[in-house]
Formats: structure tokens, C-alpha cells, sequence
């Protein structure tokens, strides 16, 4: 209110307007000599008018205010139908701009939508067509019961995760990924995950250290079997003797996974959840990507666990996973 009282008054054609009003009205009483009564009449009436005209505009001005700044909250799409009416050419000029810039953003945002669905489907397909000969490959290995051939096994397990990644990484992407949060076991999904990686602990010579028992958290299975299976990753990987642990404290819905492996560096600490950053210390391998642990951020930003990190270099890594206690974290 008080800024369009404001734009009202420091309108600098208005303040000349009432200016030259007030002028031409004292120049010509004053020509003609007229009585002050008949001067003030006009004056005091036309005040009054005036007044009255200034509150019309202040109440017409402020609902139409109000309904811009509701119309500035919606999606930018939305805004074409929702403008008032224009009280003048220059007004008209200024939505015909805002019609325009949003036509062509609506034209962008579907373009873009078809892109994504259109290489998610790409990559659909592919990953479909390429898994049959990696369950083909996989088969043979196992039947021909060899140390290379379980050396071969471990490779080709690590291919299928690269390609569940892409998948992930894509449907991450998109707008339309649906969620189903409900109670799960948490010694169920770190017990499936822990038998995928079977052959690694068993190659590598690495203790695991289970102290998760039957528990229930809420989250989305399928998605935080991807979390859990990339951290458990990157353990492996980095760990080349010693241990992983993986606990579960009930009372603080807390997931712990460890491992004494080659840490991070606390220069890179900071930023290890940040899309293609690979670090320096040794986890930067040729191999590394930078999207695995950008993708476990990701997802548990959106099932609203809190993650956390906690390394020191040549000792080992700690990550934390906070789940949420009640689904209106998820509302």
C-alpha cells in the first residue's frame, strides 16, 4: 500500500500535472480579480474530486498488486491466463513481451522433456538388450568354476552396476520419477546387497562386520538399494585390507557404513558429493566418473535421509545415513 501511495505521488508527469493545474487556476483568478470565496470553492471542490479520484486508483492499484504477486508465485507456464487486463497501450506492450518470452520457454521445456524421454528410452532399450548377453556370460562363468572365471565374474559385475548407474542417473534426471515410501526392512536391503558383492570380500580377503538386525525404516527400496550399493562400492574398491562394517542404531534410524581403507583427503572431503569431482588422493582413478557419489546424494536428498561423511587419510571412511522417522518429512 504504502509503495503505491508512493508511485502515485513520485510520478514526476503527475507532480507536474497537479503542479499546472494549481498554476493556471491562480494565474486566471488572479487576472480577473475574482473574490478569494470564489476562488476557494473551485479549489476545495476540486480538491475533494481529486481525493475521491486518488482513492479509486489506490484501492484499484492494490488489488491489482495483490493478484501480481499471487500470479509471481505460480509456475511461469501458467502466468499467460492469469494477467489482468491491460489499462493501456504500454501495459499491452509489456504482456505481449511476457506472452512472448513465455511461449518460447513452454517450447524449450517441451523440447527438453522430449529430449529426456527420448534418451531414457534410448538407454531403456540398451540396457535391456545388453544385460542378455551379460546373464549369458554370466552362466557360463559360473559353470566353469575357476579362479579366473570368478575373477571374470567380479568384471562382469561390475559392468551390470555401471549400467544400472546409467539408468539411475537418468530417471534421476527426470521430472516425472515416482517414489513409493512405506516401512522396509534394513537387514533385508543390506543383506541383498552384501550377497551381490559375495565374490569381492571373498577375492580381496576382507572381514565384514554385520550388526544390523531386522528393523524397519521408511524409505523407497529400490532407490536406497542403489545408495547402499554404491557406498558398499566405493568400499571395496578403496579398502585393500581390513574391514567393512555395517551397522544399523534403531533408536536414531541411523545407517553406518565403514571401512579402513585409503580415506579421503580433507581437502577433498568437502567435495565429494559434487557431480564429476574424482579428487586426488588415490579415489580419482582413471575409471572414476564422479557420478556415483553425486548419485547417492541425489537420491537421498529425495527420499530425505541425511547423509553424511567422515574420513581421515590412510585410516578409513565413515558414512552416515540418517533416515527419516515419519512420512511428513515426505508431504
Amino acid at each position: 500500500m504504502k509503495n503505491i501511495i508512493k508511485d502515485m505521488f513520485t510520478n514526476k508527469i503527475r507532480l507536474i500535472g497537479y503542479a499546472g493545474t494549481i498554476i493556471i487556476f491562480a494565474v486566471i483568478f488572479y487576472l480577473y480579480n475574482l473574490p478569494l470565496q470564489a476562488v476557494l470553492y473551485p479549489v476545495v471542490f476540486s480538491m475533494a474530486y481529486l481525493a475521491i479520484l486518488v482513492v479509486i486508483r489506490i484501492s484499484v492499484k492494490t488489488g491489482k498488486h495483490k493478484r501480481l504477486s499471487h500470479i509471481a508465485k505460480l509456475p511461469a507456464v501458467s502466468v499467460t491466463d492469469k494477467l489482468p487486463s491491460p489499462e493501456s497501450t504500454l501495459e499491452q506492450d509489456y504482456q505481449n513481451i511476457i506472452n512472448h518470452v513465455i511461449g518460447e520457454l513452454s517450447e524449450a521445456l517441451t523440447s527438453h522433456e522430449k529430449k529426456m524421454r527420448d534418451t531414457t528410452d534410448y538407454y531403456s532399450t540398451w540396457v535391456h538388450q545388453i544385460k542378455t548377453p551379460i546373464a549369458s556370460m554370466r552362466l557360463h562363468l559360473q559353470a566353469m568354476d575357476s579362479d579366473s572365471s570368478r575373477n571374470l565374474l567380479r568384471n562382469l559385475s561390475s559392468i551390470e552396476s555401471y549400467v544400472d548407474m546409467v539408468m539411475s542417473y537418468l530417471r534421476l534426471q527426470s521430472e516425472h520419477t515416482d517414489y513409493v515410501i512405506q516401512k522396509e526392512n534394513i537387514r533385508d536391503i543390506v543383506t541383498t546387497i552384501v550377497r551381490k558383492f559375495k565374490l569381492d570380500f571373498i577375492e580381496k580377503k576382507l572381514s565384514l562386520k554385520m550388526e544390523v538386525e531386522d528393523a524397519y525404516v521408511l524409505t523407497d527400496r529400490k532407490w536406497v538399494l542403489i545408495v547402499i550399493e554404491q557406498i558398499l562400492s566405493n568400499c571395496l574398491k578403496y579398502t585393500k585390507e581390513g574391514y567393512v562394517r555395517i551397522a544399523f542404531k534403531e533408536d536414531d534410524s541411523l545407517l553406518v557404513i565403514e571401512d579402513t581403507g585409503i580415506g579421503i583427503d580433507a581437502t577433498n572431503l568437502p567435495r565429494i558429493f559434487e557431480r564429476g569431482y574424482t579428487g586426488f588422493n588415490g579415489r580419482g582413478e582413471a575409471h572414476s566418473s564422479g557420478i556415483g557419489l553425486y548419485l547417492v546424494k541425489s537420491i537421498c536428498d529425495n527420499l530425505k535421509i541425511d547423509i553424511r561423511c567422515e574420513s581421515q587419510e590412510n585410516v578409513g571412511t565413515k558414512m552416515y545415513l540418517t533416515f527419516p522417522k515419519n512420512k511428513v518429512f515426505y508431504e
